[in-house]
This record gives structure tokens, sequence and C-alpha cells, in this order.
């Protein structure tokens, strides 16, 4: 059986959300296929209580792929003061990235982790919240070295210590 709306269920995280900084966000939304706003102002369809996040930080843009029967989604960022990132990158102001079948996105200390479900309509999708009290991505940080320590100098040859008779 098809499924009749593209899903994409999106799982959250913040180390401070018993605060609730996620309290304006619903469990269940359904959209047309208009850029769906995630941020902290009265407008975004998403509303995070977080100070750290812009009023129009971040946005999911729907679109069709030509041959593709599915709803293929991008994240576009909205923010002019923090950068935002996605599966290894790094984005800044009016960047975008399409989003694959599961999507890791990090911004303003906010972890989430987004699973497209495709769905036949072309006209809406749906959100499904989830609320983590536990991190949901592990990134490993840049440990800063000096170059010099990872230069090794040629090692001395042994000396011989036997005479020859």
């Amino acid at each position: 059986m098809e499924r009749s709306m593209t899903v994409l269920q999106i799982a959250l995280y913040h180390p401070n959300q018993d605060k609730g900084i996620f309290e304006d966000i619903p469990h269940h939304l359904e959209h047309d296929t208009t850029h769906l706003v995630i941020g902290r102002g009265q407008n975004a369809h998403l509303k995070f209580r977080l100070p750290g996040v812009s009023r129009h930080h971040i946005s999911l843009e729907p679109y069709l792929e030509k041959g593709n029967i599915c709803l293929t989604f991008c994240l576009k960022i909205l923010s002019r003061s923090s950068s935002v990132w996605v599966n290894g990158l790094t984005l800044k102001y009016l960047e975008r990235v399409p989003l694959t079948a599961v999507s890791k996105v990090i911004f303003s200390g906010v972890q989430m982790v987004i699973h497209v479900e495709d769905g036949a309509s072309k006209e809406k999708f749906a959100c499904c919240m989830h609320f983590s009290c536990s991190p949901l991505i592990y990134r490993a940080k840049a440990e800063e070295t000096d170059e010099f320590e990872d230069i090794q100098e040629d090692p001395e040859p042994p000396q011989e210590t036997r005479e020859l008779n």
C-alpha cells in the first residue's frame, strides 16, 4: 500500500529542552508544498524558544525532481548570523543542501535528525516530531596539534659497535 503523503520524521534534541524551548512545536503538522520555516519568529512553522535561533533560521523546501513521483526536500539556511551543520557540511546564509533519506542537522545547540518517508502526494507533506532525552548526533571534534610534533626525524642509522677482526 502506498503512503498518501511524504512524512518527515523529525527527532529533536537540545541539552536545555527541559526549559521549554520545544514547547511551541506541534507533534504532528501537515503542510503544503511551500517552504516550511524553522525559527523563533511568530510566523515560523516550527518555533524554537531559543535565543541563538534566528526568527527565520532554516527552511525545508519541498520540490519535484524530473521523473520522480515523490517530493524531494532541500534545507536552506536563512540565518545571516550563524552557520548550520548538515551531514558533515557547514553551511552559511542562503546556502542549501538536498536532504538524504536520513539527514543530520545541528544549529544553535539543537540536534535534528530527519528521516524522509516517501509518499504519493505532490500537494502536501507531513512532519512528525519526536523529542529525545539524549543526544542524537555524535561529531568527533577536531584536535589542534602542532604540525611539527607529527614530523618525526629520520632515525640515525645504528652504529657498529663491534670491530671487525
